[in-house]
């Protein structure tokens, strides 16, 4: 027996043995791939996608532990592969093949992401489908054509890239930029006081835009960052997200840094702030709403745990026309870019010299260090280009295919609802204004090429006048329980009226609506042209049709007859919302 047991000791033993030099091969298999990985996308400016796509040396399951388990061990169903369902449409293989959690009964992917986490350390925004940039719009040709074209606008339109030291930051002065982006690099010599000693009050024209990262959310960012943004006379308008996934740096499950939060932290917030007023409806020069989202999904940068989305450029440009923009705390490996001025951090100046001479992928062509005769002639020229302001010039193709904001009406006196007349939208264009249709005495909006509401005003109403048989289909208030569109009929029945011996008829008379396009009317006249960033009160009238036909009024011994008027389709629809808090 002493035999055996000892044979069967040495039998373990070494196959322990085994298992230990199996396992670290794998491990340093492993570790070669990610830094080949690394190498590939630092060397490349293309990295091959299909190769880094490829799935890493699977981790080895824990050993089973000595006692037997109180169940037994069942191992996981596979996970049925296209060759295995020939009965399927290809489409639905493709998707078996491409998720793993896609059930083809269902036509669904089961969200078990919180259980994938538990289970294997998968953070759930891994899973979101085209998140990539470049595969985000393959079913929307129209948004992929807009931001083709914005970027080719925002290229043509850039000032080169200069640089200079942060020591250097006070010699921009008196120079204004239209947007700025910081990255604090807080550490234990400098914090939220010496971030907000900064000269971005001197630095920021009127108006303009600041995107600030405040971290995690975990500490006290979120409250310190709009601090700091008041102090530069900043209003916070817009939080950006970045979602990290871990799909390339998941070390299993339990093994995320520890924190002192209740959740496990994967964001990171970028607070954005406006000087001065831009409204949406009026400042299409200045800004382009709606084009991004306020959440960016990316993996982040393993050689770099602190640089942020390289997309967060695009967003911006994307959005604000204006071309001085201003990078503060850059780094020289991933900041420096066309059409920005980046204020190095600390140390950064000595590597951008070493990656101009390596002539790295990063570096664009022509970089400069920032002078003040370069700068001049640059905004001069783009000035120019720009009608007077230093902005990339829209076109109007990229206003056709820009989403454009939709309208919202404010709260009218006594709690809302329609006060003192309406304005019907007609043939061509034109609106016809009954008094009293704007707030505090003042008329409603009329488009630029439209006649003044004078001259289309139509006259009060004196005594009573005959009207025969006068459907109106009008919008129930939300409030009231209705949705936009819902009729309400009234039917007002023909009264009779003498006043001499004339005769008036109008035959065939016909005054077509304009179908979908909205109309507003509200307390905006001073401003001009239609609202559609539904930063007011007010009201819209959708698709408002009116027709005339064989209208007669005979007016001598026989009263109003014979007059027929319609008013089909016509929906007011508003909502009391209160205030934006954004753009005004």
């Amino acid at each position: 027996m002493s035999v055996v047991a000892q044979n069967t000791s040495d039998v373990l033993s070494s196959a322990q043995k085994l298992l230990e030099s199996h396992a670290n091969l794998i491990s340093r298999v492993r570790q070669a791939q990610q830094n080949h990985r690394r190498q590939l996308r630092s060397l490349v400016s293309s990295p091959p996608t299909d190769l880094l796509s490829l799935p890493l040396i699977p981790s080895p399951l824990p050993s089973p532990s000595l006692s037997p388990p109180p169940s037994p061990y069942l191992p996981k169903e596979p996970v049925p592969r296209p060759n295995h369902r020939p009965d399927l449409p290809p489409a639905k293989r493709a998707r078996l093949a491409r998720y793993s959690n896609y059930v083809p009964e269902e036509e669904t992917i089961r969200n078990d992401y919180s259980q994938r986490y538990v289970d294997g350390g998968e953070w759930p925004q891994n899973w979101v489908l085209g998140a990539e940039p470049e595969r985000r719009f393959e079913e929307y040709p129209k948004q992929q054509r807009l931001l083709g074209l914005k970027k080719e606008s925002v290229d043509n339109h850039a000032v080169p890239s200069s640089y200079l030291p942060f020591q250097q930051l006070a010699t921009l002065n008196p120079y204004k930029f239209d947007v700025i982006l910081l990255d604090p690099p807080f550490n234990s010599s400098f914090g939220w006081d010496d971030l907000q000693e900064l000269p971005i009050p001197s630095l920021a024209a009127d108006p303009s835009f600041i995107f600030m990262w405040v971290g995690s959310g975990a500490g006290e960012g979120l409250e310190r960052g709009r601090e700091v943004l008041a102090k530069w006379n900043y209003r916070r308008c817009e939080d950006v997200v970045w979602v990290k996934t871990n799909m390339n740096s998941n070390r299993g499950p339990g093994t995320d840094p520890p924190t002192t939060s209740l959740l496990t932290r994967t964001k990171q917030h970028c607070l954005m702030g406006i000087k001065g007023t831009v409204r949406r409806s009026t400042d299409s020069w200045f800004v382009h709403c709606n084009v991004d989202t306020d959440v960016i999904i990316w993996e982040g940068d393993p050689d770099d745990p602190t640089r942020k989305p390289p997309e967060m450029y695009t967003l911006i440009e994307n959005f604000c026309l204006g071309t001085r923009r201003l990078e503060i705390f850059g780094r020289a490996r991933s900041s420096l870019r066309r059409g920005w001025v980046t204020v190095l951090a600390e140390g950064e100046e000595e590597r951008v010299q070493e990656l101009i001479r390596e002539r790295a992928v990063c570096v664009p062509e022509n970089v400069r260090r920032w002078e003040k005769e370069n700068w001049d002639e640059t905004v001069k020229q783009l000035t120019s280009i720009g009608g007077g302001k230093c902005v990339v010039p829209n076109t109007s193709e990229i206003e056709t295919l820009r989403p454009k904001s939709p309208v919202r009406a404010g709260v009218m006196p006594g709690g809302g609802g329609v006060s003192g007349g309406v304005g019907v939208a007609i043939s061509g264009g034109v609106a016809l204004s009954v008094p009293g249709a704007g707030r505090n005495g003042r008329p409603p909006i009329v488009a630029p090429n439209q006649a003044p509401a004078s001259q289309l005003a139509v006259p009060p109403m004196m005594g009573p006048m005959g009207m025969g048989n006068m459907p109106m289909g009008v919008g129930m208030p939300v409030e009231m329980g209705g949705w936009p569109g819902m009729g309400m009929n009234m039917n007002m029945a023909g009264m009779g009226m003498g006043m001499g011996n004339m005769n008036m008829s109008m035959m065939g008379v016909n005054m077509d609506g304009m179908a979908g396009a909205p109309m507003w009317v509200g307390p905006e006249a001073a401003e001009g042209g239609m609202w559609e960033g539904g930063m007011g009160d007010g009201m819209m009238m959708n698709g408002m049709g009116m027709a005339m036909g064989g209208m007669g009024m005979n007016m001598g011994n026989v009263g109003v007859g014979n007059m027929m008027g319609s008013m089909n389709g016509m929906g007011m629809n508003q909502w009391n919302h209160g205030p934006y808090d954004g753009f005004q």
